[in-house]
């Protein structure tokens, strides 16, 4: 049987409408088109689209991490940056356009052969006022969960009822494990058109030596907001995993 790629499978839509108690649209969330490990277990894609309500321009993001260092490779994080001209082109053909630019690290890094990896199942979740939310999963049977806090500060913007040109936000992850702690992130790093940030999914990889944060960012749009991914990353060997 062929080695296939194993990757997510994006909805029709680019654009799935969330929906409050009075109905209203209020997020727009990107469509991931593919995801997973390499087969070294060391690095890390994700590729998403969404598209502008208004122009109808696409814009396709793709992050290539090297879990251990939760870094970017070289060439391997970049958005596409079309103007309102590019009303026509298709949500594939953005994607296709990064693709085709990193097509020379993702050869290298085996990333045309993906691992889908084991989502960790939540045990607990709590958010406090200030934007803090930790989470816990669980590993296995055999350890304690490990705990993933995320912290955040917010500038809000004057449309925002703040008084910045624009939302900013920064955040951090602690994460504690097997009486170990690390910190990813820095509190005074803040992103621009950026209002919040909130923890997804965490990702096991098929080796179960590293682990992939996948986070939800908000981003203030023309109608509503916008919700993105932001990849975070690191290695349980720290941890003595």
């Amino acid at each position: 049987m062929k080695n296939l790629p194993v990757f997510s499978v994006a909805i029709a839509a680019t654009l799935i409408l969330l929906f409050n108690s009075e109905g209203l649209a209020t997020v727009l969330k990107a469509s991931r088109r593919l995801s997973g490990f390499s087969p070294d277990n060391r690095h890390y894609i994700y590729l998403e689209t969404s598209r502008n309500p208004v122009t109808e321009v696409p814009t396709a993001q793709i992050q290539i991490i090297n879990i251990p260092t939760n870094s970017c490779v070289r060439n391997g994080c970049l958005k596409t940056e079309y103007d309102d001209s590019a009303y026509s082109l298709s949500n594939q053909a953005a994607e296709e356009d990064l693709l085709n630019r990193t097509v020379t690290v993702r050869h290298s890094l085996g990333l045309t052969r993906l691992k889908v990896g084991i989502q960790l199942p939540v045990l607990s979740r709590t958010n406090k006022a200030d934007g803090t939310e930790t989470v816990t999963f669980r590993l296995n049977n055999q350890t304690d969960p490990v705990e993933i806090r995320l912290e955040q500060k917010r500038i809000p913007s004057i449309l925002s009822s703040g008084s910045s040109d624009v939302d900013r936000a920064a955040m951090r992850l602690v994460i504690n494990y097997n009486y170990r702690q690390l910190t990813l992130g820095n509190l005074n790093n803040y992103r621009e058109a950026v209002s919040k940030y909130s923890i997804r999914e965490v990702r096991l990889s098929p080796n179960r030596n590293n682990i992939v944060v996948l986070i939800d960012t908000l981003q203030p749009a023309s109608e509503g907001t916008l919700q993105t991914t932001l990849v975070q990353s690191f290695s349980l060997e720290p941890f003595g995993g």
